[in-house]
């Protein structure tokens, strides 16, 4: 065991003397990174005398037949079969030869011809958010759901209130509202709210999670009124000619009243925590991302799910970056893997989204609102000092920043914040992931290549929002350019694409047909020339996904030595008319070896 420190010494040495001497681009050392822990396995097993072909410890557990096999490795081979022991790959290839290594007690699992690819990795979602919207009334629009109308809400909200009576003290929950698919073509406010109820709380969240509708009982219970100022990089929206709140609530006037909001009992909280879970499961994932933890709370559920393992997945915590001093000591304990939790940074927000206008542009909306002049959203911080400190603070704690950046101006801020970060500690593997980047733009492309970055992309507004942001918000020049993966691909710069649940819902077939079609509700094809190749999309969705997580050695592709996190589905996406991508479906789901889910016939 002593040739794996030395290794991983003598080669890390390496990459950073090149890096100095040569001036290596960073895109040129996330390829070399990649290769570096494959390297140290092929030293310890060749000086252990392990044959590398064969597989280790005896017989396969599983052997997987009579499929295509697709294995996202370097060369994007397909294979008809893998053999799986103790939870990991032990090789891929011909059937015959592989069942000719099989036991007595060895599972020949028939695919009937059809695909196994490597478990599909959540790039960035919110599975504590997708928990406490199952607690909620669904508002959620076409296709996830039916409201229409803010008549929909008050009849979904009161047919929930019916369903699970409420006293004065508790909340009223409604989730996912989208403003621009009502009939009214807007936010509902706190009349139409009161019009349900006076005497309890409510609140609505929009589906971006950036906003959110408040009764007037909910903004007293918020303590918002008249006098009660915008607080920094938040919005409490006026009625008409007035400081009277009209019940909408923006960004940080909305985030601090969340955890009273979603309060139920713990063990409510577990169990909404343990199905939303299998909602990621069903759907291929074997590894989830909780993207803005926001307390301590929520790592104890998903720290007691997995002392009691019942994490049928991996799953990846992210705190949100100003509460970070309440997770040290969780931070301490769960920055690797325990029983299949761990942390895997921070998040840190610099702007809102674009649907709600939040988004913080380099230049003015398409369409301006009544009373606006060049409005072009808005930061969460107006210093760029206080952003460049911190992400200059976790490169030194060697704890990877998610950082969201929706619109051109947010990313700039990341930008400049990437370039100080790097002068001040160059040395170190960051790979500072940038989510969102809807308003990308070629020179901030250009500039990212040539920084230690990876990028993902919410490819699922390719589909929902490209016509209105076509339309209203973007314009058509922005807009063909919304989330620009093609321009990425031939940089070279590692990305992937995210639902953001439960903000879109949790499928990630859905999200490679958005990024290989680009098609819109209206069937308008939203700047061609950043379509990507399915196998690209794929490679997004696995092995991509993987590399940003640090765990490219053990995760990703089906290759020997690595996790068997596997999904199978109705057929091969590399087959397929790209157009149907998104009718495939997901028939089993394994983890480490082990079925987690299969679909019912």
């Amino acid at each position: 065991m002593v040739f794996l420190p030395l290794m991983r010494m003598l080669c890390s040495q390496d990459l950073r003397q090149r890096r100095r001497d040569e001036g290596l681009t960073s895109r040129v050392i996330r390829k070399q990174n990649k290769s570096t822990p494959r390297c140290w396995l092929l030293v310890v097993l060749a000086c252990s005398g392990v044959a590398l072909s064969a597989p280790l410890g005896g017989a396969p557990d599983t052997i997987f037949v009579n499929g295509d096999v697709v294995t996202m490795d370097a060369e994007a081979n397909v294979v008809e079969a893998v053999a799986v022991r103790a939870g990991r790959i032990v090789r891929t290839g011909n059937a015959s030869d592989l069942l000719a290594l099989r036991g007595a007690a060895t599972q020949v699992i028939d695919l009937g011809g059809k695909a196994l690819l490597p478990g599909f990795i959540d790039s960035h979602s919110h599975v504590s958010m997708v928990a406490a919207k199952l607690a909620a009334a669904d508002l959620s629009p076409e296709p996830a759901g039916n409201v229409a109308s803010i008549a929909g809400i008050e009849a979904a909200l009161l047919r929930h209130l019916d369903e699970n009576p409420s006293t004065r003290d508790d909340w009223l929950i409604g989730w996912g509202y989208d403003h621009s698919m009502l009939a009214e073509n807007r936010h509902p406010t706190r009349v139409d709210l009161d019009r349900i109820a006076t005497d309890i709380p409510i609140v609505v969240v929009h589906f971006s999670g950036h906003q959110a509708v408040l009764n007037s009982p909910g903004l007293v219970r918020a303590g918002y009124g008249s006098d009660t100022p915008d607080p920094p990089g938040g919005v409490i929206r006026r009625e008409p000619g007035s400081n009277e709140p009209n019940g909408i609530i923006e960004e940080q006037a909305w985030l601090p009243i969340w955890k009273e909001i979603l309060n139920p009992a713990l063990e409510t909280k577990i169990d909404l925590h343990a199905r939303a879970l299998g909602i990621y499961v069903a759907q291929g994932f074997t590894t989830v991302q909780d993207g803005g933890t926001m307390d301590p709370e929520t790592v104890a559920i998903f720290g007691t799910l997995a002392r009691r393992h019942l994490l049928p997945v991996d799953v990846i915590a992210f705190p949100y970056e100003p509460l970070m001093p309440q997770f040290e000591s969780d931070l301490a304990e769960y920055r690797v893997y325990r029983n299949r939790f761990r942390f895997g940074g921070v998040k840190l927000v610099l702007d809102g989204g674009t649907p709600g206008r939040t988004a913080f542009l380099r230049e003015p909306y398409f369409v301006q609102m009544q009373g606006e002049s060049g409005y072009r959203g808005y930061p969460q911080f107006n210093d760029q000092g206080a952003i460049d400190r911190r992400v200059e603070k976790y490169c030194r704690r060697n704890l990877p920043v998610n950082i969201h950046a929706l619109g051109d101006a947010a990313i700039d801020q990341a930008i400049a914040a990437l370039r100080h970060a790097e002068q001040a500690c160059p040395e170190g593997d960051r790979r500072t992931n940038l989510i969102h980047l809807q308003v990308l733009r070629e020179d901030q492309l250009d500039a990212l290549r040539r920084l230690d970055a990876t990028l993902t992309f919410q490819v699922a507004h390719n589909h929902y929002f490209g016509d209105l942001h076509r339309e209203w918000t973007l314009g058509p020049q922005r807009a063909a350019n919304l989330n620009p993966a093609r321009s990425a691909v031939q940089r070279g710069i590692p990305f992937t694409i995210h639902h953001d649940a439960p903000i879109h819902p949790v499928d990630q077939l859905t999200l490679i047909w958005a990024a290989v079609n680009r098609v819109t509700r209206s069937g308008a094809v939203l700047g061609p020339d950043q379509r990507i190749s399915v196998l690209d999309a794929l490679r997004a969705s696995t092995i991509n996904a993987a590399y940003q997580y640090f765990e490219e050695d053990r995760k990703g592709s089906i290759e020997a030595g690595k996790l068997a996190d596997l999904v199978v589905l109705s057929a091969n996406p590399l087959q397929v008319h790209p157009m149907t991508l998104k009718d495939l479906q997901v028939l089993a789901t394994y983890k480490e070896g082990h079925e987690v889910f299969r679909k019912p016939r």
